[in-house]
């Protein structure tokens, strides 16, 4: 896998400009972005157009394309190349509904699961172009013997949720030099791939964790309770944050045992928990919380009493923390028969540039809303070791 843009000043900026709504400043970042990606991928295409070896590209990270591929990418040279390319890809999509291969925007998933621990541990499902996705709720069901009647029907089919997948659209932009055209299916892999995992990466993220459920998927902060009240206009409110100032093991526990239990009055088990926040409350609060000093002059680190993976997500706001369990968290994400890429009017920059709409449809939610607790970390103390001290009389 290519790491164009691993620790690029451009892809900071754009994720703060995104953050500003500001629309000319989106504009700029996107610009910034895209052309930092085509500057990394020219230099490797003039190094590998004066060796002329593919194996330096395998070496490199780059896809060898599969025929279905390579069939696309020509396509899309040739038509992203034409007078009215609007109109291009009107009829390439026409004439092949299916235009994009599955296997590309399979490997950008695999990506973005190795490079962001987050979307590693939650339910990850590519749902491809189905609608409706149907999601069990994890309910134990005790198998009954007897004859098959109406009720036992009843409680079987209620152990199933149904998911809209095509509810919500994540779009972004692609610039596409034309002078890029000329650098063939492999390199433009590369870009469009890059693109679209910054872009999913950068609104996933905060979409799995602040999400409002209106335009967008229901957070793992939000409260989904069967009673909780839905504004039209804010979506799903935050739940109720939970103060926590230690991580001593009855206090801990306590904490836990909030999650033992679905809202079903279901029992359930785990083995692990996920511990969100941003990374200056990790430095400053959570790491001072679970580091102690020993008496041979070793830090010990990470010192939960329960086994908890921390995850930093800067989407997190100072002072907040999200404790989970990520495989009760389901996200969709699909795409459409009429294709991932579409040629767009919408932004428009300079004369030997093309705009190119990435859009992918997700949606996501906890399972149940015992699933995630919202905590307020702001007044956590340090972690020290105690010593008892106990007298004891010794009689004669």
């Amino acid at each position: 896998m290519v790491k164009l843009s691993k620790n690029n000043e451009s892809a900071t900026k754009l994720m703060e400009a995104l953050k500003s709504e500001d629309e000319n400043e989106i504009k700029q970042a996107w610009e910034n972005f895209n052309n930092s990606i085509y500057e990394r991928l020219k230099e490797e295409f003039d190094e590998y157009k004066e060796e002329n070896d593919k194996a330096i590209l395998a070496q490199r990270g780059f896809r060898q394309l599969t025929s279905k591929e390579l069939n696309f990418y020509e396509k899309f040279i040739e038509t992203a190349k034409s007078s009215n390319p609007k109109q291009a890809f009107t009829t390439l999509l026409t004439d092949n509904p299916e235009a994009m291969p599955e296997t590309i925007i399979e490997d950008v998933y695999k990506d973005l699961k190795e490079e962001h621990p987050l979307l590693s541990k939650i339910k990850f499902q590519n749902v491809k172009y189905l609608t409706t996705w149907l999601l069990s709720d994890h309910a134990t069901q005790k198998a009954i013997w007897g004859e098959i009647t109406e009720e036992i029907k009843k409680e079987i089919t209620s152990a199933f949720k149904t998911i809209d997948t095509t509810q919500f659209k994540l779009s972004a932009f692609a610039v596409i030099e034309k002078g890029m055209l000329d650098l063939g299916p492999i390199f433009i892999d590369a870009y469009i791939r890059e693109c679209l995992k910054e872009a999913l990466a950068l609104g996933l993220e905060d979409g799995i964790i602040n999400g409002n459920g209106k335009n967008a998927p229901i957070g793992m902060r939000k409260n989904i309770a069967k009673d909780v009240t839905i504004s039209n206009e804010t979506g799903y409110p935050d739940k109720e944050k939970i103060e926590v100032t230690d991580f001593t093991p009855l206090s801990y526990g306590q904490l836990l045992g909030k999650i033992t239990k679905k809202e079903n009055g279901k029992r359930r088990k785990f083995g692990e928990v996920t511990l969100i926040c941003n990374q200056m409350d990790y430095l400053t609060k959570i790491m001072p919380a679970t580091t102690v000093l020993n008496a041979v002059g070793e830090y010990k680190r990470n010192l939960f009493p329960f086994p908890t993976d921390v995850i930093i997500s800067n989407v997190l706001e100072d002072g907040e923390a999200i404790l989970v369990l990520p495989e009760e968290y389901f996200l969709g994400v699909g795409g459409e028969k009429d294709g991932v890429i579409e040629y767009t009017d919408e932004y428009k920059f300079i004369e030997d540039q093309r705009v190119y709409k990435i859009k992918q449809y997700a949606t996501g939610r906890c399972e149940d809303n015992t699933t995630a607790l919202l905590l307020d970390i702001t007044n956590i103390n340090p972690a020290y070791i105690t010593i008892e001290n106990k007298t004891t009389e010794v009689t004669a």
